[in-house]
């Protein structure tokens, strides 16, 4: 199968339309004519990733976290990202990436999450006004709870530890989620009569505000909020003859308790 194959079935479920107008999605580096037998897929490219799929003799990645988001002026070797571009190139891998897009499509991380908490009643949370039913967020009902009982699952559910801010003792009837960093949603998530909401990267402050606004909120992290991905890749191209494969680099951040 070639590239220009496989990104046709990933942009048929996560259109690149859907990705914001500053992120980097689709082709980034490589041939779109190459055949392909294996795939890489990672939530992250860097160059431990990148050789991770080079031992695995992978002919191709799919990441979700895209890479040259800013325009380059040279490629230096002996640097973590001249390093990684190097590799790619010398060993015929291209890499292509769903970020943004993959945030707010129907079937992305989103409705993952919402899904792996058992939500119902799902709707979007912030909604793309040119593409309805699309948008970055999602939110949904929940069988009453309190938030100290939400909290334990969210943990057990994504094996994470994690941090809250709101009382214990709050019953949680109406969760908002975003995943990765979405500190942006606390206003949308309040507006939508959101309990909490479940994201990751949440600073001190604005734990502290969000909560005295009214809303809890649920700060478990961005790799494990995000994770998923690989899954969702897995599953869109599970009608091909492809061999996938998944990367096992864990989250860079240590926990000590």
């Amino acid at each position: 199968m070639k590239v220009s194959q496989i990104t046709e079935i990933i942009e048929n479920k996560v259109p690149k339309h859907l990705a914001y107008e500053w992120d980097n999605v689709g082709l980034l580096v490589g041939d779109k004519e190459k055949d392909v037998n294996s795939v890489f897929i990672t939530l992250d490219t860097n160059l431990e990733t990148v050789k991770e799929a080079i031992n695995e003799g992978a002919d191709m990645i799919i990441s979700h976290h895209p890479i040259l988001f800013s325009p380059l002026k040279k490629i230096e070797y002996g640097t973590p990202e001249g390093d990684m571009i190097r590799l790619l190139i010398e060993n015929n891998i291209p890499l292509y990436a769903a970020h943004t897009n993959m945030d707010t499509a129907n079937g992305g991380i989103n409705d993952k999450l919402a899904e792996l908490l058992n939500l119902s009643d799902i709707k979007v949370l912030d909604e793309n006004p040119l593409f309805p039913d699309t948008g970055l967020g999602r939110y949904g009902k929940i069988k009453a709870i309190t938030l100290s009982d939400l909290t334990e699952r969210v943990k057990s559910v994504l094996n994470t530890p994690l941090r809250f801010t709101g009382d214990e003792n709050t019953i949680i009837e109406t969760v908002a989620i975003g995943s990765g960093a979405c500190s942006e949603l606390v206003p949308v998530a309040l507006k939508k009569g959101c309990d909490v909401l479940l994201t990751a990267d949440m600073k001190y402050h604005q734990m502290i505000d969000a909560s005295s606004l009214g809303l809890c909120v649920i700060d478990a992290g961005h790799y494990p909020t995000e994770i998923c991905v690989m899954d969702i890749f897995e599953d869109i191209l599970s009608d091909t003859n492809l061999n996938i494969i998944k990367s096992k680099n864990t989250d860079i951040f240590k926990f000590l308790f």
